[in-house]
């Protein structure tokens, strides 16, 4: 069980928002700017795909170019489970 003291690294402290590198302070903010940020970059990995290792590192560097514009965290492993806070969010990938 959590303890009641958790604080989440990956949120904007005092909320449910991903800490990101956008200034996005609401969810629809971030959502906004991942979506277009991101496609972006999923366009540029068509031309320039990461070197397939099919492993962790491959998927790592396949997540670090999607959101390197969005998250200072992108393509590292994480410590503790995320997902997003809209109803039903599943956690990404949990930890544990």
């Amino acid at each position: 069980m959590a303890s009641p003291d958790f604080i989440d690294p990956y949120l904007i402290p005092g909320s449910t928002v991903l800490r990101n590198l956008v200034g996005a302070v609401t969810a629809t903010e971030l959502a906004e700017a991942e979506a277009d940020l991101s496609f972006a970059r999923a366009v540029e990995l068509l031309d320039h795909p990461v070197v397939p290792t099919n492993d962790l590192n491959e998927f790592m560097a396949i997540h670090r170019h999607l959101f390197q514009d969005v998250f200072d965290w992108a393509g590292q492993v994480r410590s503790v489970d995320v997902r997003k806070d809209v109803p039903g969010a599943q956690f990404f990938l949990p930890v544990g």
